[in-house]
Order: structure tokens, then sequence, then C-alpha cells
């Protein structure tokens, strides 16, 4: 959408019509087409207005955060954006969850991204971020994994012709590093463009951990303290060709990378181990664990559209594939006597590869100018070769010694076939959608181990309904229902032990079945103050059946193993509220909250009932300090949380950053200081027969993040494309 304004050459340029100007920028750049809420520039005689993007739109079935939005965000990622938004938790290992659910989607530019769930966030700086939508409730032309939904972040663009570009750097008191690099070419129809991003994301935290294990007649206290550590790593690039005309849109990509995923830690271990009640062990020990995923990975994608009549009907075909050709998950325990030798130890090694694809066909029918109808076939493949291996440390031989009883070679596959279709209408003031998906769900697991071949066929559909009524005065009401599920991943079928460390033990379950999930939401929203603030509520409700989770039992004197199962059924209904306010000029203010009652119901013997109330808040504070300075001071609360067998304390957090912009505003310089008062920290309390255990984890302070952004070709027109329709980091979790 372009706007022009005619202005008489001597026209006096009064504030109040300057401001009048500025404003209708705004208005107009926030239109219901989300392909054109774009940040407009409007040159009057060598004078340039910028009427700013709004930080949240919202549409009929999704919300879509501006990547500017957060000042805090600068040097870091998509979870730094994220974390502003109310229902967001990171928990002690980083980990993200949305309304108490890691299981969501994650996808860039419209496309499934190479890696997954919070390692596919941290791989994305902040500085490349347009936008990120929220899609709370998926309509049926989408993926059906993920309770939570789909989060797609869509990449920073520019189509003006000639060379643009932008370079940025980051670096951090703790360690943590990142650079990006994005040139494009544009010329005519056609758009050349390559890129690369590095980052090193480092996490330190203080670690304390006191347990009490009985199992038979063996009594253990132990006591861990000392640090955990993490350090996620990827080295992406990538290159592509895009080609955009009246009627046809093709863009192919290619992206190439290696990530690795490491933890440790390195601690203080006491143990007092009875039998019948007779001291036989009291000592403290060196313990020293790591983790690592590395993965070296390529994936190629390709899309294509054609628009058939003067009506807009299309077709469209998009395809993707990715192939992992080498990953290593390894993890190691060591445990040494106060003199330094080896008392315990482990290695373990699952050495893979996989690939993955997927590809879809949609037609669209504009059947009349607000309603069209969409119908189409997708087809998703997952496929995994590989093995594990272990050996242990034999006290008495002085050397580690393979497991040749736990080897273990293993096949997966996992194929879904979809047909879909939706239709959207508009009555009025009452914007509506409904649609149905159908899957074919197809898994083959080939794996020697405790007899655990499956070959499981599932037959499923999924509705989903959306609408909105957009009363008189600025005031709009919406509805949403959706049917989803979360099936499990092959790392939770896997039925032989791996270590988190030597007293932490994990095993999988190839009978668990997949999570169903329905859920609904209902919200009211209303602009006021010359569309400067805004209201919004959502109600939403969540009823998940098969509750997937770890149950932590004693395994062997003062070792827990970790067992995953379906352990019973749970309801989560809430609130969620968003009021963003101009106090000032020179001040914006946005205050979220969300409460809601978590209630768990138990069906497996090694958990039990729960309920609790939990809540997150946040203000974010935006302070203009001239023409080219802007100060952010956030304050994040988030209550306690429950467990299928134990709590999570509540805790809060300060987040401060400074930015400065220079050289024209084509070099951007950020100052972030996470948890500024040192106020965060993660408290377990787990609790089942024969176990009790507690855990304390506190991130080192102070974590200070300096980055540098510099963009060229700055009077480009940026594109808002690759919608999906076309802070604090704690270490040490649970262990």
């Amino acid at each position: 959408m372009h706007t022009a304004f005619f202005i008489e050459k001597d026209m006096p340029l009064k504030p109040a019509f300057i401001f009048s100007l500025v404003l209708s920028c705004s208005v107009l750049a926030s239109g219901q087409d989300l392909q054109q809420d774009t940040t407009e520039v409007v040159n009057l005689e060598g004078t340039v207005f910028t009427a700013e993007k709004k930080p949240v739109i919202y549409r009929l079935d999704r919300k879509t955060v501006s990547g500017s939005s957060s000042l805090s965000a600068s040097g870091g990622s998509a979870v730094d954006v994220l974390k502003s938004m109310p229902s967001v938790r990171v928990d002690a290992d980083g980990e993200v969850s949305f309304r108490g659910s890691t299981g969501f989607l994650v996808y860039v530019d419209g496309k499934p991204s190479m890696l997954e769930g919070t390692q596919a966030l941290e791989q994305i700086p902040a500085e490349n971020i347009e936008d990120i939508e929220i899609i709370t409730s998926p309509s049926a032309v989408y993926r059906t994994d993920g309770d939570a939904g789909i989060i797609n972040i869509i990449t920073r663009k520019r189509h003006a012709e000639g060379l643009g570009g932008s370079v940025s750097a980051s670096g951090s008191t703790i360690g943590t590093w990142s650079g990006d690099v994005q040139l494009s070419l544009n010329r005519g129809s056609h758009r050349w463009y390559i890129g690369g991003t590095a980052s090193q994301i480092r996490g330190r935290s203080e670690f304390r951990q006191q347990k009490h294990t009985l199992i038979d007649d063996f009594e253990t206290l132990s006591d861990a303290d000392g640090y955990r550590h993490s350090t996620v790593s990827s080295y992406i690039g990538r290159i592509g060709w895009e080609f955009r005309n009246d009627r046809h849109h093709a863009l192919v990509e290619f992206q190439s990378g290696v990530t690795d995923n490491a933890r440790g830690g390195d601690m203080s271990y006491y143990e007092n181990r009875k039998q019948s009640g007779e001291v036989i062990n009291d000592a403290t020990y060196d313990s020293h664990d790591r983790y690592s995923n590395e993965k070296r990975l390529a994936q190629i994608s390709a899309e294509y559209s054609y628009i058939l009549n003067d009506r807009g009907d299309n077709i469209s075909a998009q395809g993707r594939l990715r192939y992992d050709w080498y990953a290593l998950e390894y993890t190691e325990s060591n445990l040494f006597t106060q003199t330094g030798a080896r008392y315990e130890g482990t290695r373990g090694y699952e050495d893979e590869y996989h690939w993955d694809y997927d590809w879809d066909i949609k037609y669209t029918m504009n059947y009349r100018p607000s309603g069209k109808f969409e119908a189409g076939y997708q087809m998703t493949s997952y496929s995994e070769v590989g093995d594990y291996s272990i050996k242990y440390w034999d006290r008495d031989a002085e050397e580690f010694q393979w497991q040749d009883d736990m080897y273990a070679p293993f096949f997966y596959r996992r194929q879904i076939h979809s047909l879909f279709a939706m239709a959207t209408d508009t009555f009025g003031p009452v914007d509506i959608n409904a649609g149905i998906r159908g899957d074919y769900t197809h898994d083959i697991m080939d794996i020697t181990v405790k007899d655990a071949s499956r070959n499981l066929k599932r037959y499923e559909l999924f509705p989903s309904v959306h609408a909105a009524y957009h009363a008189p005065h600025d005031n709009t009401v919406s509805l949403s229902y959706a049917f989803r599920t979360n099936r499990p991943g092959i790392w939770k079928l896997e039925p032989y032990i791996t270590y988190e460390d030597y007293y932490t033990r994990l095993i999988g379950n190839p009978d668990i079945k997949p999570e169903y999930i329905h859920s609904a939401e209902l919200g009211y929203r209303k602009v006021f103050g010359k569309n400067r603030n805004s209201l919004t509520f959502t109600g939403f409700f969540r009823s998940r059946k098969g509750k997937t989770d770890l149950i932590r039992r004693p395994y062997q004197p003062g070792v827990t193993l970790d067992s995953l199962i379906n352990a019973g059924n749970d309801i989560t209904f809430g609130l969620e509220a968003e009021a963003r306010i101009k106090v000032a000029r020179w001040w914006d203010m946005t205050v979220t909250g969300s409460a809601f009652r978590y209630s768990f119901k138990s069906t497996y013997e090694g958990s039990t009932d729960a309920a609790n109330f939990s809540y997150t808040a946040g203000m974010i504070n935006n302070f203009r300090a001239g023409k080219t300075t802007r100060i952010q001071f956030d304050a994040n609360a988030l209550g306690p949380a429950i467990l299928s067998q134990g709590t999570e304390k509540g805790y809060f957090y300060f987040d401060l950053a400074i930015r400065q912009q220079i050289l024209k505003d084509r070099l951007s310089a950020s100052l972030v200081f996470h948890d500024a008062f040192h106020t965060a920290r993660y408290e377990n309390r787990r609790k089942t027969p024969g176990l009790l255990s507690l855990t304390n984890v506190r991130p080192v302070y102070p974590n200070i993040i300096l980055s540098l952004s510099y963009t060229f070709n700055v009077k480009d027109r940026k594109e808002h494309s690759g919608a999906i329709s076309t802070g604090t980091i704690f270490e040490g979790k649970d262990f």
C-alpha cells in the first residue's frame, strides 16, 4: 500500500499538522492486512517523517509482535523478544514454555525451521526479526502438532532496487556472542539474497541439589553444590532467489550449517549411604558431567504460487527437504575422590543421521470479495537411523568397558498424510473461518532392545473455528476453538537408559501415546485515545488427555531414573491481559499479566493429583531521551508452577536497556543489563515414594550485553512478507 501526500511548496508545516501526518501514517500502516503493516517513510521537501509500526497487531487467528518492540532483546534472540509476552516462561535450562506448555512448532518465514523448539528460537538474532506471529489456535490448514500452537518468525527483508543489507554483532559479560550478516540485491522482479548467522549463547548458574532416596534397604542422602553451564552454538548460512510479478511468485532457498547444544556441571558431591541403618559410605567427591548434541545439516526449500484470474484465485505449492548427515549425542559423567582418583564414570554415544521432508499443494478460491475457500493436501516425513552404545568405568580394571548388552541400533520413520479444507468470510461486522483436517499417521520403529519394535497407524480428524465481532467504537470480541495433538518424538520412544549425570538417568517409552488437546479462547480488545492506547483481554481453556511427563523414582542406591509416561489428564483455564498506554510523548508503557488455574488428574501410580494457581506479570517502559536515544526498563514476575511430582517457586527479575542511534540512524548501539538486581532464581521440590529432592538454581551475575547493528541502503521500503498465511537464561535444570 503506497500513500501519497500532496503539499504546496510554500505551505507552512505547523506542529499540529506534522503530528496529524505522522498519526495518519501510523493508522494506515496498521491496517487489517498484515502484509501491509509496514513502517512508511514520507519525504516532504527534504524532511523525513517516520510512522512507527504498532508493537502488536491482532488478526482473526493470530497475534503479531513487532521485532523491534522489545529493546531489552537487543543482542539476544527470538527467545528474548517472546519473554515480554503474557504467559511465556523460561525455565532453569532456558526452555521456553507458553501457557505452561513447550509443545509449539517453530516456523521461519512461513516454513518449518531447520531446528526445533527453543533451539530454533535461540539461533535467530533479535536484530534480524521483523515480526513474530503467535498462533495459539491454528486453523485446519496448519499442521496439528503442538498444543501451544505455532510461532512464526518473520525475518527482515529489503525490496528496494540495488544492493542493501545489514551487519550486527553482540557480546556479553558471560561469554555469549553473536554475529549476523545479510545482503540482498534487487533487480526488477528478482531478488537475490545471502546471509549468515553465528552465535554462542552461554549460560552459567549456581546450582544446589539435595536428594534423599530410599530403595530396598539402602538409604542415601546426597548434596551437590557447584555450577552448571551451557553453550548453544550455531553457524548457519543461507542463500536464495525470489521472483515476484502480478501473477507469479517463486522462491528457492538453501541453508546449511553446524549446531551444538552443550551443557554440563562441575560441583562438589557429598554422599551418605546406609544399609539397614549402618553407614557404608560417607564421602565427598568431585562431580563433572557433560552433554552435547552436535548436528551438521542442510535444508533446501522452494515455493511457487500462480494467480489464476482477476479475482485472485490461486494455486500454491511448497516443499522442503532437510538432511542431517552427522548427528552425535554424547553424554559423559565423572566422579573423582578428593585425592583425584576416578571413582565412577560413563560415556554414552548416540550416533545417527536423519532426514525429513514436507510438501503441500493448496487451491484458494475467492468466491466473493470478502470470502475465500482453501483446500489442499500435505505430506510430512521424518526418518532416523543410528545406534546407541555406552561404556562404564570398571574400578577394578581401572578402565572404561563397553556394555555390549546395552548396544541398540535403531530405525525410526513417521509419515503423515493430511487433507484439509477451510472457508473464511465476513458478514457485516463478523469475521469467521471454519475448517477440518484429516491426518493419517504411520509410525515404524525397528529396535532390538527390550522387544521395542513398533508399527502403528492412526486416523484422526482435527476441526477448528474462529470468529470475531467488530463492535462500534473500536471494540472487538473474538472466539476460537482448535483440536490439536502432541505426537511423541523419537527420543521419547527410545527404551534404553541415557545419563544426565551419574546419579540421574533417563529412559524413553516405546508405548507412549500422543497427547490430545482441546483448546478455546475468548478475547476482547478496545482501542482508544486516538488509536494510541489499547486494552486486550483473552480468556483461554485447554483440556489435555494423556499428558506426557517425566516421572522420577529411585533406581539404584543414590540413583534416580526419569521415565516418560502418559501421566494423566490436565485442564488449564485462565485470563491474559495487556494494556498499551501512551503516558506521555516520551513515555510508552505496556503492562501485561496472566493468571491461570492448572489441575492435573493422575492416571499413573507414580504421579499424584495436583492443582495450583499461577500468574505472570510484566511492565515494559519505553522512554525517548531525545531523537536518537531510547531507554527501556522491564519488570517481570513469574508465579509458581506445578509438576506431576512437585512444585516450582515463583520469581521476579528486571531488565534495563539503552539504545543509541548514530550515523544518521544507520548504526545502532545497545547495552542491555539482564536481571539487573540479581533477583531471578529457580527452586524446585519433588516428592514421591522413596524420593525427596530439592533443587535451587541462580544465574550468575552480572549478565550485560553490548550489541552493534549497521544497516546500509536504509531508504528501502521494508516489505512484510513471510507471514505464515501466504532475558534471563537459567542453567542447571532439575537433574
